[in-house]
């Protein structure tokens, strides 16, 4: 996970939680895509961080 990008990490996020929405999937496979969902959430609020800090940086050196 630690490649794949913002925009993959989101689109597969979305595809997760339609997957649960529908609720269509055995508990136990239920339970993997949730804890899936959950390392993407981790990992896209990463990166988002990492991009604001950037930003943050990236206006000091314009100060």
């Amino acid at each position: 996970m630690a490649e794949m990008s913002f925009e993959e990490a989101l689109a597969r996020l979305g595809q997760v939680v339609d997957a649960l929405e529908k609720g269509e999937v055995p508990l136990e496979e239920a339970l993997d895509l949730f804890a899936e969902g959950v390392r993407l959430s981790k990992h896209c609020h990463n990166l988002l961080e990492k991009a604001e800090q950037r930003i943050q940086v990236l206006e000091m050196e314009e100060s």
